[in-house]
């Protein structure tokens, strides 16, 4: 699935923090991985007990109409996780309520950010879902709401290189 919304995102001519997995299977082994995972580019699920749901954090740039985006990881219930299975693939799967879940990646230049309170929002077909931080104690939560410099934007891009 390609992420359309990173098409307005800044800055354009650098790379966005991304995230390939979650934190908690990163830190294992690939022989593990491939031994108790299922796994894409979009979604784990391991020992059929953890779910986790690829998607971004929106960041919107104060000195700028366009927004950041952070590809991070949120891991949400099984009930959950059907249910974003169930309209993946539809159109109109951002009518769909929040769901609940938890940052799965502790997120570099913040404090408290792994296993922050967040929602996920489907947003559409040919988008990741949003995450929406919702604990106020994850520095994430108050770039969310209030913005960031550019310069904050140009810090997460230099992390990728």
């Amino acid at each position: 699935m390609r992420c359309s919304c990173c098409d307005e995102m800044v800055p354009a001519d650098d790379a966005e923090l991304t995230y390939r997995l979650p934190d908690a299977i990163a830190c294992m082994s690939q022989e593990d991985i491939d031994e108790t995972c299922k796994y894409t580019s979009d979604y784990v699920v391991c020992e059929e007990r953890y779910f986790y749901i690829r998607c971004v954090i929106v960041l919107p740039v104060k000195e700028s109409a366009r927004d950041y985006a952070i590809g991070a990881w949120a891991q949400v219930s099984p009930k959950s996780f059907n249910r974003i299975w169930e309209l993946w693939d539809e159109d109109d799967q951002s009518q769909e309520p929040p769901m609940r879940g938890l940052l799965a990646n502790n997120v570099h230049l913040n404090q408290n950010a792994e296993d922050a309170e967040v929602e996920v929002q489907l947003t559409g077909s040919s988008s990741r879902p949003k995450i929406i931080i919702k604990d106020p104690e994850c520095t994430l939560y108050t770039e969310q709401n209030y913005g960031i410099p550019i310069h904050r934007a140009r810090e997460y891009s230099d992390l990728c290189r």
